[in-house]
């Protein structure tokens, strides 16, 4: 028989187990409370920065267990898509941010896995070209993988419309242009002859080369990609150094000396 008081006594296993529901219910809390919060938090520090008005879409998603991550002191998994971001001298531009991890205060830690991209749309992507050939090239399309750009220009005495088919590649950070082809608005000339009748205006799209852009990003973005989609869009792709939050120097112009 067994006596009142061996009925009292709750064996330890059940307490355990009111632990372990107690924590998991936490835990879930906890995470549920995380992917509520932070979200917005991140969406109106973004909007901040880029001057974007309360209702400009900013997508946060979080991967894996946030409050995990949370112990360790930061964010995991996270990524930040913005449409229509005016980034590039007004240029609307899709942009996005991912980091494998991310202190709570990335001013004193360090990021991990840190990227960043920006998709040009069809539309908008001759004035970026414009813009980042200084005027060389006025108009840019993709065609069947590879980059067509164009201008017109005066070749003995006649305008034209001049296109070039190049193909761009990224190494240690530079951007080499590989020319593929030209057309001269149905004449029958070479990149040579081109070149003689312009001088060297043409030569960032007729003559392979390989272009420095260190200088035009923050010392912390390291560019390791340019991705021509067949939609007509391209995206620009880049690394960010662990470092890029936390080190003014990071944020600062890069070099190409």
């Amino acid at each position: 028989m067994v006596s009142p008081g061996a009925r009292r006594r709750p064996r330890w296993w059940v307490r355990l187990l009111a632990v372990l529901v107690g924590v998991g219910v936490l835990a879930g809390a906890a995470e549920l409370a995380l992917r509520l919060i932070v979200p917005g938090v991140i969406g109106g520090i973004v909007r901040e920065q880029l001057s974007l008005s309360d209702d400009h879409p900013v997508e946060v998603s979080l991967g894996g267990s946030a409050l995990a991550f949370a112990l360790r002191g930061g964010i995991g998994d996270v990524t930040v898509e913005i449409p229509d971001a005016p980034l590039i001298e007004g240029v609307p531009v899709d942009a996005r941010v991912h980091a494998g991890f991310s202190p709570f205060n990335p001013a004193e830690g360090e990021i991990e896995g840190g990227t960043a991209s920006l998709t040009v749309p069809r539309e908008q992507l001759g004035a970026v070209i414009s813009m980042l050939t200084s005027g060389v090239a006025q108009s840019g399309e993709v065609r069947d993988g590879e980059l067509v750009v164009g201008r017109d220009i005066e070749v003995f005495g006649q305008k034209i419309t001049l296109t070039a088919r190049i193909a761009l590649e990224v190494h240690d950070g530079d951007v080499e242009i590989v020319p593929r082809g030209v057309n001269a608005a149905g004449l029958d000339l070479s990149a040579e002859q081109i070149s003689q009748a312009t001088g060297s205006l043409l030569d960032p799209i007729l003559q392979p080369q390989t272009v420095c852009v260190r200088d035009r990003l923050p010392a912390g973005v390291t560019l390791s990609g340019v991705r021509l989609s067949s939609t007509g869009s391209a995206s620009i792709e880049a690394v960010l150094d662990p470092r890029i939050l936390s080190d003014p120097a990071e944020l600062q112009p890069g070099s190409c000396g």
